[in-house]
């Protein structure tokens, strides 16, 4: 009998010291939820992290910690797609994505940074020489255009992504995207890319000001825009069991393809916006065609 007293009272110690251990229970502060660990089990809030924002703390920890992060945010990603796309692109359909930035969040923040830096810069379509030649109808389609451009940066990208997804589901099918994953890797290619020609324009920008014999090479910037897409659908092809040579004509072909529809899309809108200025005012016409004919009649005795 007193054994098994002894027994129990000597069991007690340890129950007391196994409560000790146990972790303390907070309450996340976004929907309530008991949270004994680090973060939300119901919404995945940091439970250790909502003590009262500061400009301190936003500055110097949480917008870093946000974007820059090592191993999340928009600079792992960034990283990641110009070092490893095709694997990188083919873990996040498999479902590795809590590190990465969402793809059209990715895109929108890309595009409207590169926007920012250009505008910064000054975008001129044309040298003041040649707007001076130009026809007045001209002249105010490019207006027009740019400023379309500058308050609607991703307006292209609504029907670019959408068409470039289509093709690149169908040239790449050995890659065995579905059309809806094709669309977002097209997001994340497309806010890669903008940095890019971003990157090749701004200094071709800032030199056009002082040499304008340099503005016909502005084209160049979709050079880098066109290797890197190339570059990154060869690798998305990698595990596809297929000759290496099938695989680049894939690439290469998909890009040329959706250049084209690039292409298409932006004289569709110059197109648009002209029509929408000779409604406005039919005399833009007239002078387009008079001033077309005076070119034509002062060339002609030249040849």
């Amino acid at each position: 009998m007193s054994t098994t007293v002894t027994s129990s009272q000597s069991t007690l110690p340890m129950q007391a010291a196994d409560t000790t251990t146990l972790p303390s229970v907070h309450h996340c502060l976004n929907c309530g939820y008991a949270v004994p660990e680090q973060y939300c089990g119901r919404c995945g809030q940091d439970v250790h992290h909502t003590h009262r924002i500061t400009l301190r703390f936003l500055l110097f920890h949480d917008l870093p910690h946000s974007i820059w992060h090592v191993d999340k945010g928009i600079g792992y990603t960034f990283r990641q797609m110009m070092t490893r796309p095709g694997a990188m692109l083919h873990e996040y359909m498999a479902g590795h994505r809590a590190q990465h930035f969402r793809p059209i969040s990715y895109l929108l923040l890309i595009t409207a940074v590169s926007m920012i830096l250009l505008s910064a810069v000054g975008m001129v379509p044309a040298t003041t020489a040649q707007q001076a030649d130009m026809p007045r109808l001209l002249q105010l389609m490019m207006e027009r255009y740019m400023q379309l451009y500058a308050k609607y940066p991703t307006l292209i990208y609504v029907v670019i992504l959408p068409a470039n997804a289509l093709l690149a589901a169908w040239l790449l099918r050995p890659a065995r995207f579905n059309f809806a994953e094709m669309l977002l890797t097209q997001a994340f290619i497309s806010g890669t890319t903008t940095f890019i020609s971003s990157v090749v324009m701004l200094p071709l920008l800032l030199l056009t000001r002082y040499y304008p014999a340099l503005q016909p090479f502005m084209m160049v910037a979709m050079l880098p825009y066109m290797a890197y897409a190339a570059w990154v659908y060869r690798q998305l092809l990698e595990p596809a069991r297929m000759p290496v040579e099938d695989k680049w004509v894939r690439s290469i072909g998909t890009v040329v393809l959706q250049t084209v529809v690039l292409v298409i899309s932006l004289a569709l809108v110059q197109v648009a916006i002209v029509v929408s200025l000779i409604r406005q005012d039919p005399s833009l016409l007239e002078d387009f065609k008079a001033q077309t004919a005076r070119k034509a009649a002062t060339e002609q005795p030249r040849r």
